[in-house]
This record gives structure tokens, C-alpha cells and sequence, in this order.
């Protein structure tokens, strides 16, 4: 759908609304058992800006380099969904906007905005060392357990590591423990994977899930560990132990710590929105599947993808947008997600109204500057203009953002490719297009 088609159907819609509003008044109010829900939904109502025709016409010479841009070879044949919104122009170009895509890591704007919601911006993860034995002239007798927390930037070395939590075991006097060491992963589910995952995904687009995270999982690429990394990471911290002195007689095993066990070191991850930059940024894989698995937890009790995807569905009814996503991860890595480009545009609309909105925007890559986006758009209007999460996976391109024209204009956009031959040009015209619009002086 041109934009020359856009207004009038928007307006026209507009009016089909308005009339079935006046037309459609109940009788009487019958209460159900979905009625609170659903008067809920009646009630809700998204920012007017996100769906409204413009105020302004949008110049013609505006449209005209959208369209020379569409037209572009490298478009041909290819399967797109874009939608682009100027402010006090609306929606000024919708090809296929409602049409669902495989939004690959635009995913995680979405668990973005839910780790904010549900979690906030200074929520922490924590790995802790408890035990059951007794502390006794620096001697740990029983078993000690390692107990993974979701942080998915724990490493094996450096200084936030394994290797600084068996420093803190060494600064609290402990030289030696002869009982186990145990890997307790048990926060959350034991899925290693999400539904619609390929094959070569683990380990090369990310590691194992599990609530027990070292080196994301990745340190190992065989069978044996990435079935059940649980046990290997508690091999690796008796590593680590040693490194710092500490005997351990015992041998790493799986297991989860009694509730009576007590705390001897723990380690914080990062906050959540220092997590939530570093998965935006540079798509993280492993801290959006980890965010998505404590977001169930809070949310549900049950630390799992389903959970965590349940709650993200809640958040975008609570922007009071439509629901018509096919969700099953919190990284977008699965082939199984879709969302419509407008969809995804929509979502940062509404998500302007929320106290967290400059840290998220603040976590996006920055076009020609930062993360996934360092090598795009330099030297153009764009630069350092641009902020957008990219998505990648076989036969999809993805890019969903903001910025602002030369002439002080807010943009929204969102731009899904679909082609098994070469996304990746598809997405160049795109990204030329995108800078066309920033140059605009209107």
C-alpha cells in the first residue's frame, strides 16, 4: 500500500470506527467471566499520534524520494514490511505494514521494554556460594553449591567472574572445602533451547540455557555440555577455587542447594538497564533469553521462556495495542516469532509515555557510532542521529527505530526484509531510503 492510499484508508477506517461506536450501545451490561478483561480492552486507549492521519501534507519531493528509493532493484521481488511515520505527517509510507514477519532480533525490543516494566532499570541478578557444611578454622566440611542466578554476564576470569567469587570465598577465610562442589541451576527451567531454533544455533548464535551461565555458555561447542552445561560450570569454578588456593576435595556435580544452606559469597550482575544496553547495542542473545526467564519468574513464579513471553503479551495490552504477535523466545532467534512492521513501530510509539523511555532509547545502537549499527549509516544524516535495534537471522533483515530529520521532525520506522537471496542488499536500499528521510529540511 503507497502512500497515496494510506490517508484516505486511514481516514475512511477512522469513520467506520466512529459510526459502529455510536451505533454499538449495549442494552444492558452483562457480567461475564472474561468481562473485566474485556472491558478493560474496551476501555484502553493508545496514543492518538500512533494511528492518526497527519496535521500536514507531507512535501511532494518528500514522497518522491520514498518512492525512487521503493523502486529500487534491489527491492524488487523481495518480501517487505515498512512502515514510517513523520511527525505532523503520520504515516507517510505503509507497504505491507500489518503483514507478519519474522522480526529476528527486533525481538528484544519488546523484552527490553518488559525488563523495564517488570523488573526496573536497577534490578540485579546474583550469583551466590552457599553451603551446608560447618566454617571451621578456614575449612568448609560438606558440600558447597554454586547458584546460578540468570546473569548472563558471568565469566569464567576477570572482574565479574568465577574467579572473583572464589576471591571472595578466600577473603572470608575459607582454604579448603572437602565436601562437593554443586552447580544449582534450578531457578529456572532445565529448556536449553526455544521453540523455532535451528540446529546450528547453540553454540553459535548463543549457549545453553540455564540459570547457571559461564563464558554465555559458549566455552565448549560438544554434546555433552551443551545438554547439561551445569555441571562443567561447576567444574570450572573448582578451577577457580584452586587458582585462588583453595583445596577442594571433593568433585563438581549437579544438584540444588537445600534451603537451609547458608550464604558465604554472592556476586551482582549489572543492573537491568546496563543489561538492557548491552543486549540492545550489540544484540545479546544469551542476557534477552536470561531477562526473559526472570520476567517469568517475577511475573508467574515460573522461571521459563513461556512465562517471560506471557508477561511481554500483557505489556503491549497494557499499551493498549493490539496483540496479533506470534511470540517464542525473548532473543528473536526463533523462526517461529512474528510481528507486522507496523506492529513494532506502533510499540516504540507507545512506549514514549513510560517513566524508562530515555534509558531505553538510550540503549539502541546509534547509527555510524555504536554496536550492530557502527558500520551503517556514517557519513550520512543519519549518523549519530539514527538509534535502532537491528535484526538478523537466515533469509530475514530487520531494523526498527528512530530518529529526526534535518528539518527537527521525529521519526519512527520499522522495516522487515524477507528474502532467501540476499537480504542483506535489500536492507542497504532500505538504509539509503532512511537516510533520504533524515536529510529532509521540511
Amino acid at each position: 500500500l503507497q502512500h497515496s492510499m494510506v490517508r484516505p484508508v486511514l481516514a475512511l477506517a477512522a469513520a467506520l470506527v466512529g459510526v459502529a461506536g455510536a451505533l454499538a450501545t449495549p442494552a444492558t451490561a452483562v457480567e461475564g467471566p472474561f468481562e473485566p478483561e474485556a472491558q478493560a480492552i474496551r476501555n484502553c486507549r493508545p496514543r492518538s499520534d500512533i494511528s492518526a492521519p497527519g496535521a500536514e501534507a507531507p512535501p511532494a519531493t518528500l514522497l518522491a524520494a520514498i518512492d525512487e528509493h521503493l523502486a529500487d532493484e534491489r527491492l524488487v521481488g523481495v518480501g517487505l514490511g515498512l512502515s514510517l511515520w513523520i511527525e505532523g505527517y503520520g504515516e507517510v509510507e505503509a507497504v505491507a505494514p500489518d503483514l507478519r514477519l519474522k522480526p529476528a532480533s527486533n525481538q528484544k525490543l519488546l523484552t527490553a521494554m518488559t525488563a523495564f516494566e517488570v523488573l526496573g532499570p536497577r534490578y540485579r541478578l546474583e550469583t551466590k556460594v552457599v553451603t551446608t557444611g560447618r566454617i571451621t578454622d578456614g575449612v568448609i566440611d560438606g558440600d558447597t553449591y554454586l547458584v546460578g542466578g540468570g546473569d548472563a554476564t558471568l565469566d569464567s576470569k576477570g572482574e565479574h567472574s568465577l574467579a572473583t567469587l572464589a576471591a571472595g570465598l578466600g577473603a572470608a577465610g575459607v582454604q579448603r572445602i572437602t565436601g562437593r562442589v554443586v552447580g544449582d541451576e534450578s531457578r529456572y527451567n532445565d529448556l536449553r533451547q526455544a521453540n523455532g531454533w535451528r540446529e546450528f544455533n547453540i553454540p553459535s548464535s548463543m549457549g545453553s540455557l540455564s540459570a547457571l551461565v559461564v563464558d554465555e555458555n559458549r566455552y565448549r561447542a560438544d554434546w555433552p555440555f551443551i545438554e547439561e552445561p551445569t555441571p562443567h560450570n561447576a567444574a570450572a569454578f573448582v578451577a577457580a577455587l584452586r587458582e585462588a588456593g583453595i583445596a577442594v576435595e571433593g568433585i563438581a556435580a549437579e544438584g540444588v542447594a537445600p534451603p537451609e544452606a547458608v550464604a558465604v559469597a554472592k556476586l551482582l550482575s549489572p543492573p537491568v538497564d546496563e543489561l538492557v544496553a548491552m543486549m540492545l547495542t550489540d544484540s545479546d542473545n544469551m542476557i534477552a533469553e536470561m531477562l526473559t526467564k526472570e520476567i517469568g519468574l517475577v511475573t508467574s513464579g515460573t522461571g521459563s521462556t513461556a512465562a517471560g513471553v506471557a508477561a511481554m503479551r500483557k505489556v503491549v495490552s497494557d499499551f493498549c495495542l493490539p496483540n496479533s504477535i506470534l511470540q517464542h523466545d525473548g532473543s528473536g532467534l526463533s523462526h517461529a516469532n512474528a510481528r507486522s512492521a507496523r506492529g513494532w513501530r506502533s510499540l516504540l510509539q507507545a512506549a514514549q509515555d513510560r517513566p524508562w523511555w530515555d534509558q531505553f532509547v538510550d540503549a539502541l545502537a546509534i547509527g555510524g557510532e555504536t554496536g550492530t549499527l557502527r558500520r551503517r549509516f556514517a557519513e550520512t544524516a543519519a549518523e549519530g542521529n539514527l538509534r535502532a535495534k537491528t535484526g538478523t537471522i537466515t533469509g530475514i533483515r530487520a531494523l526498527s527505530g528512530l530518529m529526526t530529520t534535518i528539518g527537527g521532525r521525529q521519526v519512527f520506522f520499522s522495516a522487515i526484509v524477507d528474502d532467501d537471496r540476499n537480504p542483506r542488499a535489500a536492507m542497504s536500499a532500505i538504509d539509503e531510503l532512511l537516510v533520504a528521510v533524515a536529510e529532509d529540511e521540511s
